[in-house]
């Protein structure tokens, strides 16, 4: 399973419209954020959203959507302090993708520890995508052909099915 561990507040205030909206009231801004998330994310990705957690009133937070965790930054921690911590702690760090504009701390820092990291601009951009239609993995072949194209591909192939009668 995939897992992205994101800079909240980073990715917020590298988008435009989120960034205003930020300016205005913050708790809405991520919420809008999560939403965005929640709707990118597939079944087999986990992404966990970092925000400093000056001025707020949990560590740890449930965002409500499936896949989607939300996690505070303790008063006297950074979300990038964190994030390393998180890094650290992941057994499987092959499956893991940092998201931060954070080159010089968090990018060079995960690419050290073998983690994928991609910057919020280059995030922003997959997250603006227009969703690709579900594919019916489920099926395992094609639905039988009608009636009339079974006549068709019998008489194509030499066999006339008006013989029998």
């Amino acid at each position: 399973m995939e897992k992205l561990l994101i800079d909240g507040y980073n990715l917020i205030f590298r988008d435009a419209v989120l960034k205003q909206l930020a300016e205005k009231n913050l708790e809405e801004a991520r919420e809008r954020l999560l939403e965005s998330l929640s709707a990118y994310r597939t079944r087999t990705m986990e992404i966990v959203v970092v925000f400093d957690g000056a001025g707020a009133s949990s560590t740890n937070s449930p965002s409500g959507r499936a896949g989607v965790q939300v996690r505070f930054s303790a008063s006297k921690k950074t979300a990038d302090r964190l994030i390393l911590d998180l890094i650290e702690r992941e057994p499987r760090r092959a499956s893991l993708t940092v998201v931060s504009s954070d080159r010089k701390d968090i990018g060079s820092i995960a690419r050290a520890e073998g983690v994928r990291w991609i910057s919020s601009e280059s995030f922003l951009r997959r997250l603006r995508r227009p969703a690709k239609p579900a594919v019916a993995a489920d099926r395992e072949k094609p639905p039988a052909p009608s009636a009339d194209e079974m006549k068709y591909w019998l008489r194509r192939f030499g066999s006339d099915p008006s013989e029998g009668e």
